[in-house]
């Protein structure tokens, strides 16, 4: 019997342990809420675990550096972005990099109103599988 309770006592530690290596799926913290030094450090520990979540996945990764280029982008030209899109789009092999490049475009051909090219974009993305 003792040997028993020492084995179910082990498997409740480990997944009280597992439980709380497990990623929090919560939403951030609302920005300004930190009135002490416990709250921020929870703001930051929440960052840190999600970064680090994404930076894990090469497709995640490819996606945030999608995005982030079409922000950086915004300062310029659309005909750039656009450029620098199509050069990419092709170049990428990741299919979800490759599905996030194409929705930049969408957005860029669709601020251009060059509707048509933009409604092309749509349709790869709409056989892509």
């Amino acid at each position: 019997m003792p040997r028993l309770s020492v084995i179910i006592g082990s498997l409740a530690l480990g997944a009280i342990f597992c439980g709380l290596l497990r990623a929090d799926d919560s939403p951030p913290p609302p920005a300004g809420s930190a009135t002490d030094s416990w709250e921020s450090r929870d703001a930051s520990v929440w960052w840190l675990e999600h970064t680090a979540a994404i930076d894990s996945a090469a497709d995640t990764s490819g996606v945030r550096a999608a995005i982030e280029a079409q922000e950086l982008l915004k300062s310029r030209e659309p005909q750039v972005a656009i450029d620098f899109f199509n050069k990419e789009l092709y170049e990428v092999k990741n299919r979800p990099v490759q599905r996030q490049i194409r929705m930049a475009l969408y957005d860029l051909y669709k601020q251009e109103g060059q509707n048509d090219k933009a409604l092309d974009q749509l349709q790869q993305l709409m056989l892509d599988q």
